[in-house]
């Protein structure tokens, strides 16, 4: 019986709730009185604990003199504990991220991220803390699905441009009101060392393959980078200024030497 009540209270339960519950599920139903003899609970706290769990779902009451009180089933019960913990686990999960990123934004300007529930929360803070325009770079227009309905919703309050430097391939999914470019070679220096070099393939490092899969520059002041590493996703999320502004200007001049091919052009950052 001990053992029951440690894994109920590891689910959520009270120690009594736990006693009053199991108790029930021996006997199949039981009073107060009964309750307490059998289950150790002291009588005058078996009515509030009973109501408690009854409010829950966990029991069932029939009123009377006594008052029958009849336990749930306990797959039941088990499966409700289980994904209330499940929840308060995600949340507490999301708020301690949510703490950590607003700790590592004031004393980091350059942070690391690893794996996709990582980037899409430090996704999520860049889109939130976006005031005044967006810049996008996807390198593969296939893949921005998966990040189409914050760049859509985005769009709706903000200038977004979406540069596609190896075309758009395909997708017809609007992206709201966001200006799609494909850039132009512009100058031999960027056709030679950055796209050829960057864009259009693997950079071969130490042994490792580096293939970039998107940037996301927000009001000058933020700048994240996803890319692949031996084909697993991490990101680098950039807040320092002498950066996040270079980038965003060789951004603005690739889009100033591009085909507007969908939404309205942008004037830049």
């Amino acid at each position: 019986m001990d053992g029951l009540i440690r894994n109920l209270t590891r689910l959520g339960l009270t120690d009594y709730e736990a006693r009053v519950y199991a108790t029930l599920v021996g006997m199949g139903e039981g009073s107060a009185r009964q309750i307490h003899l059998a289950g150790g609970v002291p009588r005058p706290r078996v009515y509030d604990i009973a109501e408690g769990l009854a409010g829950r779902g966990f029991i069932t009451v029939r009123r009377g003199n006594p008052h029958v009180y009849i336990p749930a089933d306990p797959a039941f019960v088990v499966r409700r504990l289980s994904g209330d913990l499940d929840t308060a686990a995600t949340a507490a999960l999301q708020r301690l991220a949510t703490l950590s990123l607003d700790a590592r934004s004031k004393n980091s300007p350059i942070r690391y991220v690893q794996g996709e529930w990582g980037i899409e929360r430090h996704l999520e803070s860049l889109f939130a803390g976006l005031s005044r325009d967006l810049a996008v770079v996807c390198l593969d227009y296939r893949e921005i699905g998966e990040f189409s309905r914050q760049i859509a919703d985005a769009s709706r309050d903000h200038p977004v441009s979406v540069l596609l430097p190896n075309g758009k391939r395909g997708i017809a999914k609007p992206l709201g009101n966001a200006s799609l470019y494909i850039p132009r070679p512009f100058c031999p220096f960027f056709q030679e060392k950055i796209f050829e070099r960057i864009y259009c393939g693997p950079i071969p490092v130490d042994g490792s393959a580096f293939e970039l899969d998107y940037i996301f520059i927000a009001d000058d002041r933020v700048c994240m980078i996803i890319y692949r590493q031996d084909g697993l996703r991490n990101a680098v999320v950039i807040t320092l200024p002498f950066i996040t502004c270079v980038q965003r200007q060789f951004v603005n001049r690739m889009i100033a030497n591009a085909d507007c091919i969908g939404g309205t052009p942008s004037s830049g950052g």
